[in-house]
């Protein structure tokens, strides 16, 4: 199957979160959709994580959500012995791409807020973090889902 390029993945990934679907939501659809993917389950399955897994300042919805449309590709439906890597090798691989790139996996440390707090969701409104932080955090785990992807085909 033809996959989408990583450019209009990346865009449609950015459209997702322009029409505020979640950090997670975005991410799985945009590589789902790039995977030729459609189900009444998308985005609904990444939905509980969205900003750090239901506001609790853990994993980055965005880390989440790419690794759930890793596991699109990726992941098994039966289990069988292993041949090479471990089914789970491709998300250790995004967060530790993840990580080197930004220093962080969590909303807290990403954002410099807890917006599990209402005063720093207060803050985080204000300062437009989501538009100014989240949508590159979206960006980055698209493109490194899709460069994974591209170098295992």
């Amino acid at each position: 199957m033809q996959m989408l390029s990583k450019k209009e993945t990346l865009k449609l990934a950015e459209s997702y979160a322009a029409q505020r679907f979640l950090c997670s939501e975005s991410c799985l659809m945009a590589l789902a959709k790039t995977q030729g993917v459609e189900s009444l389950l998308i985005p609904r399955i990444a939905t509980g994580f969205g900003a750090g897994m239901g506001r609790s300042g853990e994993t980055c919805g965005a880390v989440t959500g790419a690794v759930i449309g890793l596991g699109i590709k990726f992941g098994r439906d039966k289990v069988e012995p292993i041949k090479d890597r471990r089914p789970y090798w491709y998300a250790t691989e995004l967060l530790e791409r993840f990580k080197k790139e930004h220093g962080e996996l969590t909303c807290p440390a990403l954002l410099e807020l807890d917006i599990a707090k209402p005063a720093d969701y207060d803050e985080y409104n204000k300062r437009n973090l989501w538009v100014n932080n989240c949508t590159k955090y979206i960006l980055s785990a698209t493109g490194i889902a899709c460069d994974i992807i591209e170098e295992n085909e």
